[in-house]
């Protein structure tokens, strides 16, 4: 009978160890990315005797408190924020790109051009006003193709940062495809594990910890076996299944705006997350903005051209004979609307050579009698409606929309991830007081356990000494 109370006692002390060593892994990993609370799974010993009486408690596996509805939805709000996180970042490079207000923005320069030509307007045969506004006509397509740049730029940039410096693997989709193999390398340890009856908790937590930074990513959902293992998609493209893991790769350009994330064997993925955020600004919101910048230089040339074609110079040189104000792509007597306006519109070398020949007057009137009707006109195109003011104020205010947007969803994004993590934590999660809790009872019960031990020892002891 001694030998069986000990054996039970003994059994309590495993157990309680076992509950001891859980309860400080939990509390060990309290902040470890992916880590599912731990529970001893114990289950009592049948008896062998005809009596009944128990023989103990056997200490089983050791279980993940999990849920997988929990964690999909984890994953989701984790793929919205970091694709709220990004768009709001691109938003910030193009505030920067096109900076207004600004001393020496683009509006500044509109707003001198305008300005010094109303001045012309009143001595439309000053020399020195003249070449004013010609230098502004010059700073003003500079600025024009300043801007453009410094989009085009930042289009670049995001390429960059998708599929890294010279490459097509590196960047955010070399980091996914980090990921991608990481997962597929763990799966084939759990099923390994899984099967060879070892634990294969610490696996599967760095698996859950993998699949959130990928979701983040790229925005994924999963499916799990029983064997552990997951498969992965990317929307609707697999990037795991089982050991195999499908790498992403970048083609495209931004320059043409069709940059593309695919699979290795070129099926485009729809990607979402932070990826997906990046696709939309280097192949939509940019390009985008370029259009309405074009719309601004193409609006200048096809409302100053014409009035400098049908003006007199002050000397009397026709408009006919003079050369336009604004040329592109490279011409040196023409403008053309292109896709690239704002990148190639320049002040004809011809006239920046010799400014005089600007048009500041009426047709036939020169000396005495010149009319600056030429100059006013050109003024007036400032105040135009749909002119390239407008058209600029309508940029500014796309800027600025995407930017209040970009906001506003990153506080809902944060506002779902914070719901989302909070219910994975209540199931997931670990909770310091009741884990110091369980280790105090743990260290009690197993302290009575050995109590026991030592109980039925004397009482063994005396036995032998009334003997």
């Amino acid at each position: 009978m001694s030998d069986l109370g000990l054996d039970i006692a003994s059994s309590s002390i495993a157990a309680r160890d076992a509950e001891l060593a859980t309860a400080a892994q939990n509390l060990s990993n309290v902040s470890t990315p992916g880590y599912a609370r731990e529970t001893v799974n114990l289950s009592p010993l049948e008896s062998a005797t005809v009596d009944g009486a128990g023989q103990g408690v056997l200490v089983g596996s050791v279980s993940q408190a999990t849920s997988s509805l929990y964690e999909q939805a984890n994953l989701v709000a984790t793929a919205n924020l970091s694709a709220a996180n990004q768009t709001a970042s691109v938003s910030s490079a193009v505030q920067a790109a096109i900076d207004e207000p600004s001393t020496t923005g683009l509006q500044t320069s509109l707003n001198k051009f305008w300005s010094d030509l109303s001045t012309l307007a009143t001595q439309p045969s000053n020399g020195a006003a003249t070449e004013t506004v010609v230098q502004d006509a010059a700073n003003l397509a500079t600025g024009l193709n300043s801007a453009s740049s410094q989009l085009a730029a930042t289009g670049t940039q995001l390429q960059q940062d998708l599929a890294g410096t010279g490459g097509s693997t590196g960047g955010l989709v070399g980091q996914a495809n980090t990921l991608i193999n990481q997962i597929a390398k763990l799966n084939a340890g759990i099923a390994a594990g899984a099967g060879g009856g070892l634990d294969v908790n610490s696996l599967v937590d760095s698996q859950r910890a993998a699949l959130s930074q990928l979701s983040g990513l790229i925005g994924v959902r999963t499916a799990t076996d029983q064997t552990g293992q997951v498969t992965v998609w990317a929307g609707g493209i697999e990037l795991v299944q089982g050991t195999t893991a499908n790498d992403l790769q970048v083609s495209g350009s931004a320059a043409n705006a069709d940059v593309s994330v695919t699979s290795t064997s070129g099926t485009a993925v729809p990607a979402g997350g932070q990826i997906g955020a990046l696709l939309g600004g280097v192949n939509t919101t940019i390009p985008a903005l370029q259009t309405q910048l074009n719309k601004v230089a193409d609006s200048l040339a096809a409302s100053l051209n014409p009035l400098q074609a049908a003006g007199t110079s002050a000397s009397g040189t026709p408009g006919s004979a003079n050369p336009v104000l604004f040329v592109n792509g490279g011409s040196a007597t023409t403008y053309t609307p292109n896709g690239s306006s704002a990148a190639s519109i320049s002040v004809s070398a011809a006239l920046l050579a010799n400014p005089s020949l600007l048009s500041t007057a009426s047709a036939g009137t020169v000396g005495a009698s010149i009319d600056p009707g030429t100059t006013q006109a050109m003024a007036a195109v400032g105040q135009k409606s749909g002119g390239p003011d407008d058209l600029y104020a309508q940029l500014i205010g796309t800027i600025g929309s995407q930017g209040a947007a970009a906001t506003a969803d990153q506080g809902s994004a944060q506002a779902l991830s914070n719901s989302t993590t909070a219910e994975l934590a209540s199931v997931e999660g670990v909770n310091t007081d009741e884990e110091t809790v369980n280790m105090l009872s743990a260290q009690r019960a197993y302290q009575a356990s050995a109590q026991i031990i030592n109980a039925i020892n004397t009482s063994f002891q005396s036995l032998l000494q009334a003997v």
